[in-house]
């Protein structure tokens, strides 16, 4: 047994004085790769994809790239996009010029439609460098139905002085959704809350004020519980996040059929609070609530997975935890582009009007 026990603790010295071995890593900071970055939607007819040049030591933009996208074997040009003006402040004659604002990317921008089942190529080169990927628009899932009721949440933060409590009002969303048949099938589900401000002048309409933005909803569980009970360990425990910040689940629990589930919006959110605009006689604003679903491939899947990885382990090193690796379906160069099949469902909030010179601040 000593015997034993000897030659394991001598195995292990050995191996540990390997580890120590220090291993050489040359490379060429000119080295670059082309990385090309977008997420479109078969909903738009105008679509962006972001390119930069990668090297091992920084990110260059790519100002001077061929970029084209073909739709079943149709090309669509894509120009580039001017990437607009930035003040610059000249500390010795202390004057403010505005000048091409400075990025580490470049925007393309092109037309095109894209339905269900179509092949999509996308390709960028500079000089004999080419980099590419080749996508297929996903079948888009369905938003059957939805129901709402205000409810009343006792919540806990971590004060200064211990744990307190409070309550807040939400309106929950119970939602059913139905499967794509035939296909494995990868989703997101945004509320997004739009909004339109207008001023009037007498009855003379002044100036229109439009705004959207997505919302940051609670679930208080997994948007689909245990998400993909899978079958392979290493699968469940990508599924098992503590913290999915990036709302995206797959049909592995209703594969071609429905599922239900639940949002919660803080009441806040659909409240008009007014504000003062000079000249103003009176504000009409209307908003509206919308719940997008949207459908995608396996990779844009398991890169919004590696990046819940990341929001729930945080973004520093941690020498504990093994480094996230976030997935690339770009061929020749570096990158993530996906494409979306999005279905909506909107409500419409009633218009609140108000006279702006009427609120009194303190």
């Amino acid at each position: 047994m000593k015997r034993t026990l000897l030659i394991i603790i001598t195995a292990a010295a050995l191996l540990l004085a390997a580890c120590q071995n220090t291993i050489r890593y040359e490379y060429d900071i000119n080295d670059g790769k082309i990385t090309l970055l977008g997420q479109l939607s078969s909903v738009d007819s105008v679509h962006s994809v972001f390119l930069s040049m990668s090297y091992p030591d920084r990110i260059d933009s790519l100002a001077d790239a061929t970029v084209s996208c073909y739709v079943n074997g149709e090309r669509h040009q894509a120009s580039k996009v001017h990437p607009g003006y930035q003040e610059q402040y000249d500390i010795i004659t202390q004057e403010i010029t505005m000048v091409p604002r400075k990025n580490r990317y470049t925007e393309y921008r092109f037309q095109a439609g894209f339905k269900p089942g179509d092949d999509v190529r996308i390709e960028a080169s500079k000089g004999d460098m080419k980099a590419w990927v080749e996508l297929e628009v996903p079948q888009p899932g369905k938003i059957v139905s939805v129901d709402t009721v205000t409810v009343v949440k006792k919540l806990s933060y971590q004060d200064l002085d211990g744990t307190d409590t409070y309550e807040q009002e939400y309106v929950e969303f119970t939602i059913r959704l139905k499967d794509a048949e035939g296909t494995d099938s990868y989703f997101t589900l945004d509320a997004v809350m739009a909004e339109v401000t207008k001023l009037f002048s007498g009855e003379l309409i002044t100036e229109t004020l439009q705004s959207a933005g997505r919302l940051d909803y609670e679930t208080f569980h997994d948007l689909v519980l245990e998400d993909g009970y899978s079958s392979g360990i290493g699968d469940m425990f990508e599924d098992l996040l503590p913290v999915n910040s990036t709302h995206c689940f797959s049909d592995k629990m209703f594969q071609d059929g429905e599922t239900t589930v639940k949002l919660y919006v803080p009441t806040y959110c659909f409240t008009v609070y007014p504000n003062f605009y000079p000249d103003t006689d009176l504000v009409q604003v209307d908003k509206s609530f919308s719940l997008v679903l949207n459908s995608f491939d396996r990779s844009f899947y398991n890169y919004l997975r590696a990046l819940n990885n990341m929001f729930c382990y945080g973004f520093d090193v941690n020498p504990i935890v093994e480094p996230t690796m976030l997935p690339n379906n770009v061929t020749g160069g570096m990158g993530m582009v996906s494409i979306a099949a999005g279905t909506s469902f909107e409500i419409v909030l009633p218009t609140v009007t108000y006279k702006p010179y009427e609120i009194i601040y303190y």
